[in-house]
């Protein structure tokens, strides 16, 4: 027989059919069947291999299965850390605009809203509420301002000083006047404003007192002392060191003497109170 009869003959055999069944085991009942070639199945295994590994090479290239065959891939690794940190800040801004948005519906509708300054606060003054009522420390407090700051002979001095920063900008609704006990100056601005140094100091008193509220002293240099009352918060403790300009409290509506937002400013000269107006321009 001839190569060419053999071959014809191989072809001839790969194309006949077969029938395939499935019968019950029990029952020896056909099931199902179908009838293909040698030459059809063959082709078929084939065509599923060249799907299978086809489909197996794109899910490497395009799929972060690559990561399993390519060990130390140091590109893939920044670029899964880069995209988990911007998964983590797109998730603080997320939750920064809701609150937000549910702090801003709460005032159009009158209705309580949360503070997330105060939720950052420490556990201690998580739940602080101060009290107003009259106490002995007020009082010491009050009179060791006053005998340490004050005078008999209250009166202006005449001294040249260097550039004073004003403490805030706004409109003075209570001139310095001594002779009614008013050492100082009362400046109206916006609530909520910061109240900056006059000049380069050291704090040297924060705290309460029950007629002026929060009030902050400055030691600068040359005797003299800028007194700042009625703040809403306290910026800096006692014992910092300030430059001029740099903000230390908030312009507020507390204590007794106190009937709206302002600032309380006094400057003190070796125990003789000051016009401020003289100096600053508010």
């Amino acid at each position: 027989m001839s190569v060419r009869e053999k071959i014809k003959s191989f072809f001839g055999r790969s194309r006949e059919r077969h029938k395939l069944s499935f019968i019950d085991d029990s029952t020896y009942k056909e099931k199902w069947s179908f009838r293909v070639s040698s030459f059809n199945l063959a082709s078929l295994i084939g065509l599923y291999t060249i799907l299978v590994l086809i489909s197996t090479l794109l899910l490497i290239k395009y799929t972060p299965i690559k990561a399993l065959f390519a060990e130390g891939d140091a590109a893939l690794t920044e670029e899964v850390n880069r995209t988990s940190f911007l998964i983590d800040s797109l998730a603080e801004v997320t939750s920064s605009r809701e609150l937000y948005l549910n702090n801003l519906r709460a005032i159009l509708m009158d209705e309580p809203f949360s503070d997330s300054t105060i939720n950052n606060l420490p556990d201690s003054l998580q739940n602080y509420s101060p009290n107003f009522s009259i106490a002995p420390s007020d009082s010491l407090l009050r009179n060791k301002v006053e005998n340490t700051y004050k005078s008999s002979s209250v009166g202006e001095s005449t001294e040249s000083y260097e550039f004073f920063f004003a403490p805030v900008q706004g409109i003075v609704s209570q001139s310095f006047n001594p002779k009614k006990d008013h050492n100082g100056v009362d400046v109206v601005t916006l609530e909520d404003e910061p109240i900056k140094t006059c000049m380069e100091g050291t704090i040297i008193l924060t705290g309460w007192i029950q007629t002026e509220g929060n009030i902050i002293i400055v030691q600068h240099k040359g005797d003299l002392i800028s007194i700042y009352k009625h703040c809403s918060a306290l910026l800096k403790p006692r014992g910092s060191i300030v430059q001029t300009g740099d903000p230390i409290g908030i312009v507020g509506n507390t204590g007794e003497n106190s009937s709206g937002p302002h600032l309380h400013f006094e400057l003190w000269k070796r125990g003789i109170a000051i016009n401020p107006e003289d100096y600053i321009s508010f």
